[in-house]
Parts: C-alpha cells; sequence; structure tokens
C-alpha cells in the first residue's frame, strides 16, 4: 500500500513540474510576441513621420525647345583663344577643331611641303579666306598630330573652325565621306550657292588615295 502511494506521489510532483515547465514557456511566447508588436509600432511612427517631412518640390514646366545643334551666341566668340598671326614663315588664318579626334591645329595659308609638316593648310581656292561662302578646302598630312584619325570621322559627325581675326566660331557638320585618286578634283568644287562649306583632305595609308571628308555649317 505505501509502495503504491510513493508512485503516486511522484506522480503528482512530475505534472506540476510539466505545469511550470508549459507556463514558462507561455510566458516566454508572450513576452517575444509583446516586443515584436512594440518594434513594429515604433517603425511604423517613425515612417509615418518621415512622410510628413517630406516637401515634394515644384516641377517647373517649360515649353522652350531647345536645338541640339545650335551654339549660344556667347560661345561663338573666343577672345581668349591664342591663334597666332604666323606659324614659321607662314600666315596663320585661324583654328581647327576637330574634338571628336583630338585635332586642335592652325590653319596655314599656304598648302606646300615646308607648310605642310607645321600643321594644317588652305588648299583651294585663293579667293575664299576661313569661315567664308563657298568650299574652303583644308589639307593635311597623315600624320598622328595632324589628320591621321581623319578616317573615325562619319557623317554626322560636327567640327569647327575659329576666324583667327575676328574670333567667330563656324560648326560644320559631315554629310559625306569619301576615297579618291589624286587627281580627281571634284572635292574642290565651288558650287555652294552662297553656303559655308569645308573639305579636309589627307592621304590615306601608302599614299596612294585620299580621303575625303566634305562638311556644311550648321
Amino acid at each position: 500500500m505505501k509502495r503504491v502511494m510513493g508512485h503516486q506521489g511522484k506522480r503528482v510532483e512530475k505534472k506540476k513540474i510539466n505545469k511550470k515547465k508549459v507556463v514558462g514557456v507561455i510566458l516566454v511566447i508572450a513576452l517575444i510576441i509583446l516586443l515584436i508588436a512594440v518594434a513594429v509600432v515604433y517603425a511604423y511612427t517613425n515612417n509615418t513621420d518621415d512622410d510628413e517631412n517630406v516637401v515634394e518640390q515644384p516641377v517647373e514646366v517649360t515649353n522652350e525647345v531647345q536645338p541640339t545643334n545650335s551654339v549660344p551666341e556667347e560661345e561663338k566668340k573666343y577672345e581668349d583663344v591664342d591663334i597666332p598671326e604666323k606659324l614659321g614663315n607662314y600666315d596663320v588664318l585661324g583654328q581647327l577643331v576637330i574634338e571628336k579626334i583630338g585635332v586642335r591645329q592652325n590653319v596655314l595659308s599656304k598648302t606646300e611641303s615646308g607648310s605642310l609638316k607645321l600643321g594644317v593648310t588652305k588648299f583651294y581656292p585663293p579667293q575664299v579666306n576661313i569661315n567664308e561662302p563657298g568650299n574652303f578646302c583644308i589639307c593635311g598630312h597623315n600624320w598622328n598630330n595632324i589628320l591621321k584619325r581623319l578616317n573615325e570621322m562619319n557623317v554626322g559627325d560636327q567640327f569647327y573652325l575659329i576666324t583667327r581675326e575676328t574670333k567667330e566660331r563656324v560648326d560644320y557638320q559631315i554629310y559625306d565621306k569619301y576615297t579618291c585618286e589624286p587627281t580627281d578634283l571634284d572635292c574642290l568644287n565651288q558650287n555652294q550657292d552662297g553656303k559655308k562649306e569645308v573639305t579636309l583632305i589627307t592621304c590615306n595609308p601608302g599614299g596612294l588615295t585620299r580621303l575625303i571628308c566634305k562638311a556644311r555649317e550648321v
């Protein structure tokens, strides 16, 4: 009889211990849920405050359309550009700038072996000056610092010329590019109807043919 009661007492104690464990686990879970709820409420409150402090900036609406190829009037003058009157024994007419291929060369007034060693030169015609109506033809050697990379220019690319005396800039856009024989002089044609054109001429590798890039004022 005593043995039976002893066993029953142990079972009762085990049940009490199990109940305590269950209650402890429930309390821990409840505490975790409470902490999560507090964190969510805190985060929501902060986000709401941030949204209230955001001030939308007014968007300025304009109907003006800026032309993509136009140059502002104030940029058409290059008063501080240093263009010498002479280079060696040759007069300087202005400056050729082809940004795409890193060319910035003074344009000399005469084409001969001496001037071609110094840079690019006016080739034709005698009566047309830089940035004047007509087909102003410029030639230069296929050398690294002159027109070696002219073959990288394509139809649609642009460059500009600055007149030495007035410092006026005129932008030109290439409309034709081709190779021809040295005896083919069609690129020198002057039938431009009073418009400003520029023809860039250099030798292809080997010197047997000429590379021609023709451009019109933008």
